[in-house]
């Protein structure tokens, strides 16, 4: 299998990603909530399933022959 180099930032980006696309897909979505300065987070509870969302989303990056460049210099 071919391996494909991410750096760092694109690495967490599609991670990130792809963790939405699993809870928005096989999951129940992502709760957002806007404070009045306008920031977005999520509720404890959507952190939670994003977390788990993003390690799915890693192992099928890993998977698929994707590594960041942290895992390739370590």
């Amino acid at each position: 299998m071919r391996t494909i180099t991410m750096n760092n930032e694109l690495w967490v980006e599609v991670m990130s990603d792809l963790a939405v696309i699993l809870a928005e897909d096989y999951g129940d979505g992502l709760d957002v909530v806007v404070d009045e300065n306008g920031d977005e987070y999520y509720t404890e509870e959507s952190q939670e399933r994003f977390n788990s969302y993003t390690d799915e989303a890693e192992s099928i990056m890993v998977r698929l022959g994707f590594i960041s460049q942290n895992r390739e210099e370590s």
